[in-house]
């Protein structure tokens, strides 16, 4: 027997105010259309359109928490799939799959028993879940990569005094600092870049993002304070290109090494990617190597995040460098993390630790890590030996 959809709305609509007492419901459809309707026809019709039953009575919630997070109870039909389908759960709560996000599900079986319907299975799904979290546009990221043009500086420098320049600009933190509280270090950064040098070393990355990704989480997946990562990328673009442009036209060469941080490896390491195309004039070294080195003259520019193996970091260098460690008459380990200053001259190395001028975050406020001096530093060489610190 085909059904049109008037008879079989009426049926739904009969269900709703009836029940399932497929008898009667018979007999009301073949009086309405005017044609005999069976018990079977009926029962069989509904139960071959499960879109269209009507779930039991059951007690549907949704709880708004103080943190925005929502809880929601439910009685769904699913099948087993859809069990684990976080977008279908979403959906079926009521929820947009593009702005919210599951945080827990859990979903228990739930029978209605009928004596003529026999058992139908339901499920009572309970699902926890909270706003997506929006940091990070990866489709404008990638647009803003694939879109940025090579920059081409011609250069000013002339050959004269060996001088080097390290500029190791540690634990930045965009996102919780922005553009405009590095403005001051920007400025004197450039000043600096005025005179000529031979070499100009940037050490680039150890934090210099809050977070690794769009979720607020570092490398290690913990959750952290919140940070608006599209902007912060759009920041440190803004900090840096100016400076490496400086660079490329008061030198006679511009290296850029990575660094990777506990914080922001991975989006570090795509920022120097992209400052990699940016400008192709200068070297890049972007290996995801723990501990590099570089030398600038006869000085070995040692550097790690210092997160890691902090007390053997002398050691380590000493053995994993050792024609660099040979041939230098100077050596200096540059690390950071800790965002306090300090200088250790031991076993053949000075090892600077290095502050920031990074906004306290609410971290370092609750913990009372606030009392470190605010600053970066630069710091120039002559061909063997250190000459100045500018601090900036």
């Amino acid at each position: 027997m085909k059904w049109t959809d008037e008879e079989h709305n009426f049926l739904v609509e009969l269900v709703k105010s009836r029940g399932t007492r497929w008898k009667l419901l018979a007999e009301l459809m073949s009086e309405r259309f005017g044609k005999e309707f069976t018990f079977n026809q009926v029962r069989s019709h509904y139960r071959m359109n499960p879109d269209s039953q009507v779930l039991p009575a059951y007690n549907e919630t949704t709880e708004i928490l103080a943190d925005g997070s929502h809880k929601s109870d439910k009685l769904l039909r699913m099948s087993a799939a859809e069990l684990k389908d976080t977008e279908f759960l979403l959906t079926s709560h009521g929820y947009d799959p593009s702005k919210w996000e599951i945080v827990n599900a859990k979903s228990s079986i739930w029978n209605q028993h009928n004596k003529e319907d026999g058992t139908i299975t339901l499920y009572s799904s309970k699902i926890t879940v909270k706003p997506a979290l929006t940091g990070m546009d990866w489709g404008k990221l990638i647009t803003t990569v694939e879109s940025a043009p090579s920059v081409f500086v011609k250069p000013k420098y002339t050959p004269g005094e060996e001088r080097y320049l390290n500029i190791p600009l540690y634990d930045m933190h965009f996102g919780i600092s922005d553009y405009n509280h590095y403005l001051p270090t920007q400025a004197k950064v450039l000043n600096v870049l005025k005179k000529p040098y031979k070499e100009i070393l940037f050490l680039i990355g150890s934090d210099l993002f809050h977070h690794n990704d769009h979720r607020n989480r570092t490398a290690s997946g913990r959750e952290i304070e919140h940070a608006d990562m599209s902007l912060a990328w759009e920041d440190a673009a803004k900090f840096y290109e100016p400076i490496l442009h400086e660079a490329l036209k008061n030198s006679g060469k511009v290296t850029g090494i990575f660094i990777k941080g506990n914080h922001s490896e991975s989006l570090e390491w795509a920022f120097t990617k992209y400052l990699q195309a940016r400008f192709p004039q200068i070297t890049f070294n972007t290996d995801f190597r723990e501990r590099k080195v570089h030398m600038l003259g006869d000085i070995m520019i040692a550097a790690t995040h210092g997160d890691k193996a902090r007390k053997r970091l002398n050691e380590n260098f000493a053995t994993e460098f050792p024609l660099e460690w040979s041939r230098a008459t100077t050596r200096e380990l540059f690390i950071g993390h800790l965002h306090t200053e300090e200088v250790i001259d031991k076993g053949g190395i000075l090892q600077r630790a290095l502050s920031t001028r990074n906004k306290v975050d609410s971290y370092h406020d609750d913990y009372g890590y606030t009392a470190s001096h605010k600053r970066f530093q630069l710091f120039e060489y002559s061909k063997n030996e250190i000459e100045h610190i500018h601090f900036v």
